[in-house]
Parts: C-alpha cells; structure tokens; sequence
C-alpha cells in the first residue's frame, strides 16, 4: 500500500535531536521518513551528493523544514542559499505540500532584520542567533511567496509535532469530505446525464415517428402533466385520463361542468358548474388544433398553468360545493 513520504530538510549537527523526534513521530503514523543521514536517498557517481537530494524530492509528497541559526552549506546552483534552502526551494517549484519551521528566538530577531535591513549601518549590524544574514534573507523570501509558505515558530519539537498533528488530521479530514462531494457530485452528474438521455430519446422518437406516433403518444400522454393538475384540483383520488378536449367534456360533465362556448380567461378552455360556484379552466394550448383538439403528449407549461380553479362568490350562501 503506498504511504506518504515526508522529506526531512534542516542543517544536521545544530537539529539533529529534532529531526530524530520528527522522524519517531511521523513512522508512528505509518508514513515513510526521507533523511539523508539514514541512507534514505540513493547516491550515485555522477553528480554533487546534494544533487540528488534535489532529484529525491521529486518523489516526495511533504517537505517538512527546520530552520535554525545556522546557515549550513553553500548550494553549489546558487552561492546565496544554503543546501537546506535550495531543498524548500525545489520542493515549492515542484507544487509538493511544504511546512517551515522558524526557531522562536531567530523569528523574533527577524523582524529586528526587517527594521534595519535599509538602514546605512545594517552591513555592521551582528545578529545574536544566526551566524549568516543569509538566513533572513530567505525567510524574507519565503514569507513573501503568495502560497505554500506555512510558517511555524518552534521552541521544541513538541511545538512542531502538535502542528503538524492539528495540519495532517485536518487535511484527512478534508479528503474524506471531498470525497463524499465527489461522490453526490458524480451521482447528480449521471442522473443529469440520463435525464438528457431521456429527452433526447423522446424527442428522437416523436420526431422518427411523426407520421405514426400513435404508440408513442399513447406512452407520452398516460404520464401527461395535466392528469395530475385537474385531479388536484377536483379533489379526485383516482386516476383519470382523456386523449381529447371533447373526452375532457365528458369527464367533467358527472360533476355538473359544462364546456362554455368561449372563456373569460384568454387562452383557456372554462368548464362552469351549473351551480355557479366553481370554474375550472384548463390550458388550451395542450389541444392540437389541427387534429380534432386532441392532446398534445408534451407541453412546457407548469402544473398551476394547466388547469386554474376559481370559487366564485354566491349571493344566498346556501349551495354547496359539487366536491
């Protein structure tokens, strides 16, 4: 099973207590440990032995570095940053996941760096807990980066174990939640998907059978939309069905509805009970026209468009409603 690799990154002799209580914390979590001093990367001939540090960091998935008051040894790529700073460099340009860690007191003095680093005596200036200015320089650097510059200041390596804790537990966390996003977002992705399926297999079909849709009409209109609105508004609790304005007619016609000739609502068909106290009005544009006023199998229109109820005032107050 593939586990994380954590690259350790610090000068040794002034941090090696801390890197030996880093590397027993992170192997307690079944992650894998990169620590030159242990024989964790391969050296070959060809190449500065520093040069495959570099390489090495390649194949990792976190970089965590120690900073201290001692600058170490000069990167033979580039004589303004140490060993340990080109490792962190390599590890942002390679968009690997980085923490820094800044010994407490360094830290402090930085910012005693930051308010004289202009000034015309800084060149003077000697600075308590590093022994090169080389060290603030690059914590300059790093703080100004726009990202990947989680920064720490430690006093031990409880301080760095307890954050590393808090950050790691934090990022399973995250992982598990997007997996569970990625997981409604992929099931509404495939119901979106079948439902443009279904569509487009709809709209196939009517179109393949203009001529002779008569079964695939039959199929489309037992689920009309309209069924369901009139039923509501009847208060019907059984199924109904009609395949034309003029099976409409006499589907109304038991509960005392009768079509009228023309409608006080533009763009409905009105049935008037004969006790004038209800009107119901139901769509017209979901009758063809063109053939005898039978219903269409799709329409566009929503439930409270298809069929309007209106109660309407009586004078004596004594009728009943038919339903």
């Amino acid at each position: 099973m593939a586990r994380p690799r954590v690259f350790i990154s610090s000068t040794f002799y002034d941090l090696k207590q801390i890197r030996a209580d880093l590397d027993n914390f992170i192997r307690s979590l079944g992650y894998d440990v990169v620590r030159n001093e242990e024989g964790a990367i391969p050296y070959e001939k060809n190449f500065r032995l520093e040069e495959y540090c570099y390489k090495e960091i390649n194949s990792i998935d976190i970089l965590v570095a120690i900073i201290g008051g001692r600058f170490g040894s000069v990167s033979s790529a580039d004589e303004r940053y140490s060993i340990s700073n080109t490792e962190i460099k390599t590890a942002i340009e390679h968009n690997k996941q980085v923490y820094i860690f800044i010994d407490k007191e360094v830290d402090s003095e930085y910012y005693t760096y930051l308010g004289n680093k202009d000034s015309d005596f800084s060149k003077n200036i000697k600075y308590a807990h590093v022994d090169n200015i080389k060290i603030y320089q690059f914590i300059e650097e790093i703080r100004s980066l726009k990202r990947n510059n989680v920064i720490h200041a430690f006093s031990s390596s409880g301080d760095i174990i307890n954050f590393l804790k808090e950050q790691w537990a934090g990022l399973f966390q995250r992982f598990l939640q997007n997996k569970t996003n990625e997981a409604e977002f992929d099931a509404l992705k495939q119901l979106h998907t079948s439902l443009n399926t279904l569509k487009e297999l709809t709209d196939y079909l009517v179109s393949v059978n203009a001529n002779n849709s008569n079964t695939i009409n039959d199929i489309l209109i037992i689920n009309h939309p309209v069924f369901k609105a009139l039923r509501k508004e009847m208060n019907w609790n059984f199924p109904i069905i009609f395949s034309s304005l003029e099976e409409l007619r006499f589907l109304m016609a038991p509960w005392s509805f009768v079509m009228l000739p023309s409608s006080d609502k533009s763009g409905y068909v009105e049935f008037k009970n004969d006790k004038g106290r209800v009107n119901i009005y139901v769509a017209n544009s979901i009758f063809d026209k063109r053939n005898d006023n039978k219903l269409l199998p799709t329409t566009n229109l929503s439930s409270n468009e298809l069929v309007i109820k209106v109660i309407v005032p009586v004078n004596n107050g004594a009728d009943d409603l038919p339903f």
